[in-house]
């Protein structure tokens, strides 16, 4: 009997995070340096508005775009923290940042469009694009260049297909943020070549150094769709709830989208997400601080291998370079993992751009950390 065929994704890669992922639950013991995920517990606070939201059987459907109370309270938190202003209907709530930007390619995209996307890159905008029937092109952000793109490169890389640029900052896999004068550049760079601009801020908030950085605050939201998470900023990531503002006319088009998919997100996690921004914001600063703690741990023992290639200042992770081991990232993390039981991301997880090196979560506890790193280097070195 023959089997229909299935679509474009069937013959897609899976994540090679969620890869290394699955091959760690099998190690017992494994100490995981690979997942983006806060070793912190969701706020007291915010997991009894939840909670509170199941006892008083507030359980129901809301809205696609999410409850009113919290999308102005989503547009209150992005006028004080990422300092600009969007209209009422210019927000929407998903399922996760993941939701908000699989949301947003499916309402821009048509099939043979062209997006730019940075190389390293988080893998998940290169799995959109099976079922959007788009092209993806990536641009350069070498490690030699501190993992920041060249504006001009980028343009070059413009074709009449091309439809949306990708920026993301902070920046997973590699922690770089962007100056406001490169974010502008590339802002310019899509107004001049009538493109959309998707600005992936979902690690908006973690920061060691410096402030927060909205293309939306000098751009205006006519051409820009930003994506936030409450995943990040209050270890929320198995609430699975993130938001995107923009124009009123993509908004919109992205709902039509979460309406076929998911008719709306879960009211509990909405509640808890309320409580989330109308709470004491002291609980991510805290985080932050032992990020920051930990980046200075990492930079420090890879910078004595001699390893570190560039010193993150924002999300939670750190690119380890692997090449004395050799050329192939994927086999030294499978090799890491078996000989060393230590879990970390292949660079090639990530695009092209940074084969031989490893992304390491800053997101596990200081003193995993501190082993994992060192049984890394041991690696690299040959020490047994």
């Amino acid at each position: 009997m023959t089997l229909p065929p299935l679509a474009a994704p069937a013959e897609a890669a899976h994540s090679g995070i969620r890869a290394m992922g699955l091959l760690a639950a099998n190690i017992a013991g494994a100490i995981r340096l690979d997942v983006g995920q806060p070793d912190f517990p969701t706020p007291a606070a915010v997991a009894e508005a939840g909670e509170l939201a199941i006892r008083e059987g507030d359980t129901g459907y809301t809205p696609t775009a999410g409850r009113p109370q919290l999308l102005e309270a989503i547009r209150d938190k992005v006028r004080r923290v990422n300092g600009y202003t969007v209209d009422p209907a210019g927000v929407t709530v998903a399922g996760g940042g993941v939701g908000a930007i699989a949301a947003a390619f499916a309402a821009i995209l048509e099939p043979g469009d062209e997006v730019l996307l940075p190389d390293p890159g988080w893998p998940n905008y290169s799995m959109m694009l099976p079922w959007t029937h788009a092209r993806g092109v990536r641009y350069p952000c070498a490690a030699a260049a501190g993992f920041l793109p060249d504006p001009e490169q980028v343009a070059k890389r413009v074709t009449p297909r091309t439809r949306l640029l990708v920026v993301n900052s902070p920046n997973n896999p590699t922690g770089v943020v962007y100056p406001r004068a490169l974010l502008a550049a590339l802002g310019d760079l899509a107004e001049r070549h009538g493109l959309w601009l998707l600005s992936d801020e979902c690690y908006d908030e973690i920061l060691f150094e410096g402030e927060v950085q909205s293309p939306a605050a000098w751009l205006g939201t006519d051409r820009v769709v930003s994506v936030y998470t409450f995943s990040k900023t209050y270890a929320m990531t198995g609430w699975r709830l993130g938001y995107a503002t923009g124009s009123a006319r993509l908004i919109d088009t992205m709902v039509k989208v979460l309406e076929s998919n998911s008719s709306c997100t879960s009211t509990i996690a909405q509640r808890a997400a309320e409580a989330a921004l109308a709470g004491p914001q002291a609980v991510i600063s805290e985080m932050v601080g032992a990020y920051r703690r930990r980046r200075d741990l990492a930079v420090g023992i890879l910078r004595e291998a001699e390893l570190c290639l560039a010193v993150p200042q924002g999300a939670f992770y750190i690119m380890a370079d692997v090449s004395p081991w050799g050329p192939d990232s994927r086999a030294f993390a499978e090799t890491l993992l078996r000989e060393r039981q230590v879990t970390v991301v292949p660079g090639t997880a990530f695009g092209e751009g940074a084969p031989a090196t490893v992304r390491v979560s800053l997101a596990s506890a200081d003193r995993d950390l501190e082993v994992g790193l060192r049984r890394l280097a041991g690696l690299v070195g040959g020490v047994a």
